[in-house]
């Protein structure tokens, strides 16, 4: 977009990527995944984002003033006429899941009054649409639950396991573990075409929520919808993913080896290479020697 006039905008609905509205964004850069302060409601096709209490998960990209015109007519909103708009174009707060400094962007607010009860309260679209399906829910790990032993002695039994990738995603040691001075996993977004090592395997509802107590959800992590890349198959599907909340991102400390061996055991299981996991490290030993 080099000379163009550009903006940020938050999209939290079908125009996030594995979605139906995913190509209206298709040259628009993606500046990774975000918060906002309101609230989620399923209005039926779509969701729309009312002001209050909570947080609305998405994604934050920069967009020309085409894209943001064609975005703005899809939204049904008319800069000349917002009494008649569906939704009004906002400049709101953004809270980067990196831990970056809060930033503003345009996003779209409804401007009607949505049945309370269709409410989704942890603020997450992609998650859930997953919630809405019947029977076991599609989860993917990327750290130390890669090892089939360590998953199962938490959670019991998972089944087969289907390798993959995490589009747009690098491996990352920055999450403050929860009981020690040192860190775990994390997926970080990179904008160079990354991707990052990842196994699916269907959990029913009760192991997903285990998996929630395990991870620290909400605190610890957060359980987010994700675009999933199976091996040798073409195209995305989505599933549950857990990521740090930005207050628990942080850097200049140490992982310990008794998880760098549940993680690479988990890469041997796959029979992935190692390479992601020692990037990881320099980046990490990087971090140690700035602090």
């Amino acid at each position: 977009m080099h000379g163009k006039t550009t903006s940020r905008l938050f999209v939290y609905g079908t125009l996030l990527r594995g979605l139906a509205r995913a190509q209206l964004l298709r040259d628009a850069r993606l500046l990774g995944l975000a918060w906002i302060p309101g609230r989620l409601f399923d209005l039926g096709a779509w969701p729309g984002l009312r002001h209050g209490p909570g947080r609305v998960i998405g994604e934050l990209y920069e967009v020309d003033t085409p894209t943001l015109a064609r975005i703005d007519r899809i939204e049904d909103y008319d800069p000349r006429d917002p009494q008649r708009s569906l939704y009004l174009r906002e400049r709101l707060p953004v809270q980067p899941l990196s831990g970056a400094p809060a930033h503003p962007a345009f996003t779209y607010v409804f401007t009607r009054e949505p049945d309370p009860e269709t409410w989704i309260r942890h603020g997450d679209y992609r998650r859930h649409l997953l919630e809405r399906q019947a029977g076991p829910q599609p989860v993917v790990a990327y750290g130390a639950n890669l090892s089939r032993e360590r998953i199962e002695r938490r959670i019991g039994p998972v089944g087969a396991r289907t390798g993959g990738i995490l589009p747009g995603f690098e491996l990352r040691f920055e999450k403050h573990a929860v009981t020690r001075d040192a860190v775990v996993a994390n997926l970080r977004f990179s904008a160079s075409g990354a991707a990052c090592r990842a196994a699916l395997c269907r959990l029913n509802r009760e192991q997903l929520e285990a998996m929630d107590r395990f991870e620290g959800t909400p605190g610890e992590y957060l359980r987010i919808g994700l675009p999933f890349r199976p091996d040798r198959r073409r195209g995305l599907c989505l599933a549950h993913a857990w990521i740090a909340h930005p207050a628990r991102v942080t850097a200049g400390l140490p992982v310990r080896e008794e998880y760098l061996a549940h993680l690479r055991g988990g890469y041997a299981e796959f029979g992935w290479p190692d390479d992601p996991i020692a990037q990881a490290l320099r980046i990490l030993q990087t971090s140690r020697g700035y602090r």
